[in-house]
């Protein structure tokens, strides 16, 4: 019997477009809205296998989304999505540098500040990003949760609020920079070089020894200034997958 045609219901917790809680026996997937321009849903496994994948993809087309858009994946975390009838859609560059050497210090005041106001930074991340790769309240949370231990960096404007900032979290040896970004207004001048070297100042001083990023490969400007501060490319790409009714 293939996938399709096994009768086997899941259910939801949450309604669309909201977040959601997808499970079936002890399979779980949780579900949000890409981000508020993008009318496509980000699904992202905890339990379960292709069978279980097709059964959410299908529940969530049938909710209205657009299309369902998998985490980044390395190839060989892919199979299951395959099999569930995703395809590749948009593949990101993996960045690695090593934490054992010191670099050079921030040319710019970045300071740790885990209470600001998230919708300071949701303005900086709209500006910054094409419609596409915006976070949304729900997608800049995530990030923020994603690994048990993160902070936020900032680079405060002269009216006190954030015009930059990065998110790191944190791991026992690896650290990952999950987003930086820096108003358009004030490009140019070199802040994003510093959030980045005070990130991985802040990840070598948690005991990390790497850390960890991914871009959008046509990134060019993005991927030149991870460059020029120690970061390689991995051979192996990361990958959206996509499913579409």
């Amino acid at each position: 019997m293939g996938l399709a045609d096994q009768e086997v219901k899941v259910s939801q917790n949450g309604t669309w477009p909201g977040q959601l809680t997808l499970r079936r026996g002890w399979a779980r997937a949780e579900a949000r809205p890409w981000n508020e321009d993008e009318p496509q849903a980000a699904l992202r496994l905890l339990r379960g296998g292709a069978s279980f994948l097709q059964l959410c993809s299908k529940r969530l087309l049938s909710l209205g989304a657009d299309g369902v858009i998998s985490p980044p994946l390395p190839l060989s975390a892919q199979r299951a999505w395959l099999q569930a009838g995703f395809q590749s859609y948009v593949d990101l560059a993996l960045m690695r540098k090593s934490l054992e050497s010191h670099d050079g210090p921030p040319n710019h005041l970045v300071v740790e500040k885990d209470d600001v106001a998230i919708e300071d930074l949701l303005t900086i991340d709209a500006a910054a990003f094409p419609q596409f790769w915006r976070f949304d309240r729900g997608g800049l949370e995530e990030a923020i949760a994603a690994t048990t231990r993160s902070t936020t960096l900032v680079i405060l404007g002269s009216a006190g609020t954030p015009i930059g900032y990065a998110v790191v979290g944190f791991g026992s040896a690896i650290a990952y920079l999950q987003r930086v970004a820096v108003h358009p207004d004030w490009q140019g001048h070199g802040m994003g070089r510093s959030l980045v070297r005070a990130v991985a100042r802040k990840a070598r001083a948690s005991g990390a020894k790497v850390l960890l990023l991914n871009t959008q490969l046509d990134n060019e400007s993005a991927i030149r200034l991870y460059e020029d501060e120690g970061f390689i490319t991995l051979p192996e790409p990361l990958s959206l997958l996509q499913a579409r009714r």
